[in-house]
């Protein structure tokens, strides 16, 4: 769930997570079956998505003797995941001091928010596995909760040593698995038209599908999310002219901290808010081509070697760049022209988009998952967990 901090209800769902959390605290000390068979794996972020779905996917099918749940404040989003089969325990009942009494590890991919104090006053093993390979910038100070984690799980040596040197971990804290999240993309276990049902977007089977996906505002608050000065009707107008001539259709995917706009009533435009499609990987599996400006889903989308059309607009990240512009793959657009353009040739021409950017794909590959995104990184962070359960220790 995302928090929202000038929402009061939120502020009171915080709450009753804090009271549960304290005496979920109280418990632990006269809990003694969490050294029992099944150990509790507590998986929390905005959603169940990202590389919290993947290993927890991995957890539910491969790994016997470890449960994980994901926890969560919304109680919508809770029988949600209820309904589907899904194991997740509300974070304002009951069944949540029990689930924190019990547990043996937290595994989350943002923060903590009322989870911080089982940081210092519990036992409980804590593991960061972040969000996304991030263009923005960061600095240690945004990295304060996770700097008391046990481990912190990354993509690649070069963003090993981006955490340890510029993000201020411990080197003992920053351990390589691969991005979980990108085993699907590498290796996946369903077919696009099997998806596009799961997804509710059988119609859209046979067509060729582009993907806008910008980021959100980040720290420029008068950014808009349509670049070139254009408003949405002439910029998603024009995109779907051209996905038209080639039969084609635009998906659109605001970042979860965006409004979603209501304002695509075009049949030519389908949009897939984070809310109610929150696997990401499931849309970029069906998408043909990817057009996007600074947002972290870029990365992601490299690893299936097909079209990325970058927008040159100013980046929106008060502390400069992780990984900065030399890192975009693609073909980066000017103007709403070029950009036309270059979405003309991507569907018309996919051998010759190929051609020219297929050497740049791999060179940005290697270096930012290594050896990592060969589909096998879950079962790495799972190993990892099993490791650090049975040792406390650090062991590289």
């Amino acid at each position: 769930m995302k928090v929202d901090k000038t929402n009061f209800r939120h502020w009171l769902l915080l709450a009753r997570f804090g009271l549960n959390i304290a005496i979920a605290i109280l418990l632990r000390p006269f809990v003694s079956d969490r050294k029992a068979d099944c150990k509790l794996i507590v998986l929390y972020g905005h959603k169940l998505s990202g590389n919290l779905l993947a290993i927890y996917r991995h957890l539910r099918i491969h790994s016997d003797g470890i449960h994980p749940v994901f926890l969560t404040m919304d109680t919508v989003y809770h029988d949600r995941l209820d309904a589907a089969g899904e194991l997740s325990c509300l974070a304002v009942s009951p069944a949540c001091i029990r689930l924190l009494a019990h547990a043996e590890a937290v595994i989350s991919d943002h923060g903590l928010h009322a989870l911080q104090p089982m940081l210092s006053l519990s036992n409980l093993k804590f593991f960061d596995v972040w969000h996304g390979i991030p263009f923005k910038g960061f600095d240690s100070a945004d990295f304060r909760v996770q700097h008391h984690y046990d481990e912190t799980w990354v993509s690649s040596p070069l963003m090993a040593d981006l955490y340890i040197n510029r993000f201020g971990f411990d080197k003992r804290q920053v351990v390589i698995t691969g991005y979980a999240r990108t085993d699907s993309l590498i290796r996946p276990e369903e077919a696009p038209e099997v998806i596009q049902r799961r997804l509710g977007l059988e119609s859209t089977q046979g067509q060729k599908l582009v993907l806008f996906a910008p980021t959100w505002k980040q720290d420029a608050h008068n950014r808009s999310l349509f670049p070139f000065g254009a408003d949405a009707g002439d910029f998603l107008g024009s995109l779907v002219a051209v996905c038209r001539r080639h039969g084609a259709l635009l998906l659109f995917r605001a970042h979860l901290n965006a409004s979603n706009p209501a304002l695509l009533s075009d049949e030519g435009v389908i949009s897939l808010p984070f809310a109610d499609y929150p696997d990401t990987e499931a849309v970029l599996q069906i998408s043909n081509v990817l057009i996007c400006d600074w947002s972290s889903i870029a990365f992601d989308y490299l690893l299936l070697d097909r079209p990325t059309l970058f927008l040159d607009v100013e980046p929106p990240f008060r502390k400069g760049f992780s990984l900065g512009p030399e890192y975009r793959f693609g073909p980066v657009v000017k103007s709403l022209p070029e950009l036309l353009g270059q979405l003309e040739r991507s569907l018309a021409d996919l051998a010759g988009y190929q051609a020219e950017f297929g050497s740049r794909y791999a060179e940005i590959r290697k270096q930012v998952y290594g050896n990592y995104a060969d589909g096998h990184s879950g079962e790495r962070c799972v190993e990892r967990l099993r490791s650090m359960l049975a040792t406390g220790e650090f062991s590289q």
